[in-house]
């Protein structure tokens, strides 16, 4: 892949089913995040209620934490051929020196005991694939992949600073030492949250693909969220804020701006970001600030009328 001179990295679009047996994994195991996505605690609930006693005993202990973070990015580095099962076999047949090499040239931090986390990493890909993801809408999947084509036929189109501006829906990775590749992946199941961990010279972002399965006439999850996100003064205010603004400014600015409650300004800014009205800027996985994106503005208006115009 040739280096594009608008941008100090290469960049890209990748998919493929593993991807998003990983993200509907972590969307599974990060609790806290439930009632934020559009799938919503109920999601959970539900595939609880399907899963074996063993592996549910085994994703409820588990925990976005740096383990699950090797996990993720040992899974990855294994996932440039063939589907999960592929994958799996991979990681099991591989000899543990060779696994820790790969994992080393990434960049990943070698736990103490890799042959466990191994084993740990087989025994989730494997129960959650049989017990949950080959179940799966066949929607869901097919939404992605043709995601995924449509950013790539738009990547010349546009700078590579704009072209990862629209298909993330609002974030700029700024220069970072040592970061020579952006991967961008489209999800499903963490929308509108995304997923963002950087493994040496890569830095890999699930964002939010737009897929949904829904059989509904009216607006997109995503356009219904532009919609109701403006529908608040603290945020109107926010957005003010970050527009009369000369550069980026901080969420410890942007409370003080407010006089609010750090949870609470939390809380408004997620809700702006998902809406895709503000631009998040990161070193890496640091999130350094945030901008006001003005296109989200347009955006909105052209999802009303075209709303408002259908018969």
């Amino acid at each position: 892949m040739s280096h594009d001179v608008n941008a100090p990295y290469d960049v890209h679009v990748a998919y493929g089913p593993v991807f998003e047996l990983l993200s509907s994994l972590h969307t599974f195991i990060c609790r806290k995040a439930y009632k934020k996505t559009d799938l919503s605690s109920g999601w959970a609930d539900q595939v609880r209620g399907t899963l074996s006693p063993s592996l549910s005993a085994l994703v409820e202990s588990m925990e976005i934490n740096a383990d699950w973070k090797v996990i993720y990015g040992l899974v990855c580095m294994l996932s440039d051929k063939g589907g999960v099962e592929e994958v799996v076999d991979r990681l099991e047949s591989q000899t543990l020196q060779e696994l820790k090499q790969q994992v080393s040239a990434y960049g990943i931090p070698l736990p103490d005991d890799m042959e466990n986390l191994r084993k740990l990493a087989l025994r989730l890909l494997s129960g959650w694939n049989e017990e949950y993801f080959r179940h799966v809408d066949t929607r869901i999947l097919s939404g992605l992949k043709l995601e995924a084509e449509r950013r790539k036929r738009e990547k010349n189109v546009y700078s590579s600073m704009e072209w990862v501006d629209r298909t993330t829906n609002g974030f700029r990775f700024e220069p970072s030492a040592g970061l020579t590749q952006v991967l961008l992946v489209p999800q499903y199941h963490f929308q509108p949250i995304n997923i963002i961990y950087r493994f040496g010279s890569l830095l890999l972002c699930h964002y939010s693909a737009g897929v949904y399965v829904q059989e509904d006439d009216f607006l997109s999850p995503q356009e219904y969220r532009m919609i109701r996100s403006l529908g608040e003064k603290s945020r109107l205010k926010i957005l003010k804020y970050l527009y009369h603004s000369q550069s980026p400014r901080t969420f410890i600015e942007i409370v003080r701006h407010l006089k609010l409650s750090k949870g609470i300004t939390h809380d408004h800014i997620f809700k702006l970001r998902a809406a895709g009205f503000i631009h998040a800027h990161f070193d890496g996985e640091t999130l350094l600030g945030y901008s006001a994106r003005l296109a989200a503005v347009d955006e909105m208006r052209g999802s009303i009328l075209g709303y408002m115009e259908r018969r």
